[in-house]
């Protein structure tokens, strides 16, 4: 069940708005002694364990949006022969929900891939946040065309790219969190390739030095290597 998110009220704007997931979006040019606005009051927060749902696919949709405090999701689609075509996996602040905005159902379904907290805003109370502060909007609208450009660099990835470059570019997209949470099949529904397919990549640049695996954590050691295949060197995969 739902429980309401801790606040910080004080004195110092800097303590109240600490943590909050939507700091990289409200522009709050209240004094630090103002009440807290409205938006802070209506969150909410929900934990979810590994494996847990946040919605399903086919959900009726609530109107409110999802912001990741810690873990992370997955986000799918099913496919048409019945797998998952997973859409984007998504980490510490990401906005859960934008693509089922004032639609009657959910067009994706979001399951967590590690334990999460994730903050639950209504709607309403973002655009009533975005209504009083208009700076806001700015960057509302960059966060939303940031999440337009990687679908569509996704879509031309799997369009126009070998397995083995959509293996790299995707290990070179998540270096900066060094972090693989999911899957192989996970990875492989979302590089549109077969699990082995993606086993067999990895095996080859671990190879040749170039990529160090533990349980969830990675490095590239060989950087300059694997962005070269990712650009369109060939790499032999059963050598």
């Amino acid at each position: 069940m739902a429980s309401k998110l801790k606040l910080v009220v004080s004195n110092d704007r800097v303590s109240r708005c600490y943590g909050c997931p939507l700091s990289g979006l409200c522009r709050d040019d209240a004094p630090p002694a103002a009440a807290v606005p409205h938006t802070c009051l209506e969150q909410r927060c929900v934990h979810l364990h590994s494996g847990e749902h946040l919605f399903r696919v086919s959900d009726e949709v609530d109107q409110q949006l999802h912001v990741i405090r810690s873990g992370d999701i997955k986000l799918y689609q099913h496919g048409r022969d019945g797998g998952q075509h997973i859409i984007e996996f998504l980490g510490s602040g990401a906005w859960v929900g934008l693509e089922s905005l004032n639609q009657q159902h959910r067009h994706a379904g979001a399951v967590a891939l590690t334990d999460c907290e994730v903050t639950i805003v209504p709607y309403a109370q973002v655009l009533s946040l975005l209504d009083r502060q208009p700076r806001s909007a700015e960057a509302f609208g960059q966060m939303l065309s940031g999440t337009i450009a990687r679908h569509q660099q996704h879509a031309a990835m799997l369009r126009s790219t070998s397995a083995v470059q959509r293996v790299a570019q995707f290990l070179l997209q998540r270096l900066e969190q060094a972090s693989l949470p999911m899957s192989r099949q996970d990875i492989a529904d979302y590089l549109g390739l077969t699990s082995s397919t993606v086993s067999r990549c990895l095996s080859a640049m671990r190879r040749r030095g170039w990529l160090t695996m533990g349980q969830r954590a990675y490095h590239l050691p060989g950087r300059l290597q694997v962005e070269k295949v990712a650009a369109g060197t060939p790499l032999m995969l059963d050598d």
